[in-house]
């Protein structure tokens, strides 16, 4: 698995928050407690996750090719560069996978990446819909789905979400589930 340190300066990548397979690794032998101190910043908006095969070591090396490339390495090149296109780029890595590039508040880490909403190997979920599957996976028995109302909104309630009204196959939580596990 890799870690968060792994991606490459100067390039700022939340892989729990957009990184399906490495979502995948930390639900994997995380706890409840431990996903609800993870799950903290990550918004209740709209969040797209890249389903593909690079790691976020590969992602990041491969934006940082693109970005030596069109020589924009520099911080100020950089940010000259998205502020000319509306304050961000679109750029396409070899798997096909489409990334938006903007210029990151972080003076280390200056380059912010996350996969583009309408982009190949792109799942896009609600914030609130995502925190509910982690936990709803990570107190689940191993193998056994726990997928009732009940058990969905006490879940919820515990990280400050309000319930929901029904669960609908094919949509919104299940959905959301059925995709990740």
């Amino acid at each position: 698995m890799s870690l968060e340190t792994d991606i490459p300066c100067p390039v700022r990548f939340n892989p729990f928050k957009h990184h399906r397979n490495y979502i995948l690794s930390i639900l994997q032998d995380a706890s409840p407690e431990e996903i609800r101190i993870l799950l903290d910043p990550v918004c209740n908006n709209y969040i797209d996750i890249y389903t593909g095969t690079l790691t976020p070591e590969d992602i990041g090396n491969a934006v940082l090719g693109i970005v030596k490339l069109k020589q924009v390495l520099l911080p100020d090149d950089f940010e000259k560069w998205v502020s000319s296109a509306k304050g961000y780029r679109q750029i396409l890595l070899p798997d096909g996978s489409e990334w938006i590039l903007r210029k990151s508040n972080e003076t280390e880490r200056y380059i912010h990446l996350h996969p583009a909403r309408t982009g190949t190997f792109c799942y896009r979920f609600k914030g609130s819909t995502l925190k509910t599957v982690f936990l709803l996976k990570s107190m689940s028995p191993r193998g056994k789905q726990i997928f009732s109302l009940e058990n969905v909104n006490q879940i919820r309630l515990q990280i400050g979400l309000s319930p929901v009204k029904k669960l609908e196959k094919g949509r919104g939580i299940l959905n959301c589930y059925e995709r990740f596990f």
